[in-house]
């Protein structure tokens, strides 16, 4: 392994260690945001949402029955093959209450940052896309 990969890798580890610290005291979990986030683009059948947060069905299935149970989505019909899941404008409220709970925590750690820091933070990431992926669309939380 070459030192940027290890080097990279640690700051990963840290940034991820940050985040869930962050994220302790949102009402959410970090699997409900990221299913709300997808459905914040339209609705999805249980199958795609496990698909696209690479879990299995009943995994998902029950994720998304907890978040029904706190009328954060709803079904098309009953839970079988066919029905979809959609956020519920409480579910939207909810993601923007997130998002910008995130963005001011994010905010708060970046403050201190000069402008040369902000330059040099904005020409990352897209070398950061380059090696996870482009952000979700919609934005997630």
């Amino acid at each position: 392994m070459d030192e940027l990969t290890d080097e990279t890798r640690k700051r990963l580890l840290r940034i991820g260690q940050a985040v869930r610290r962050d994220a302790a005291d949102l009402p959410v979990t970090t699997a409900q945001g990221s299913a709300l986030s997808l459905l914040s683009g339209g609705a999805m059948s249980v199958g795609q949402l496990a698909h696209a947060e690479g879990v299995q069905p009943p995994t998902m299935t029950q994720l998304v029955n907890r978040m029904e149970a706190a009328g954060w989505v709803t079904r098309s019909g009953p839970a079988r093959k066919g029905s979809t899941v959609q956020i519920t404008a409480t579910g939207r409220q909810l993601v923007e209450d997130v998002r910008a709970r995130r963005n001011g925590l994010l905010a708060e750690r970046m403050a201190a940052l000069t402008p040369e820091d902000r330059e040099a933070l904005r020409a990352v990431l897209p070398v950061f896309d380059k090696i996870f992926g482009p952000p979700l669309s919609p934005p997630g939380l």
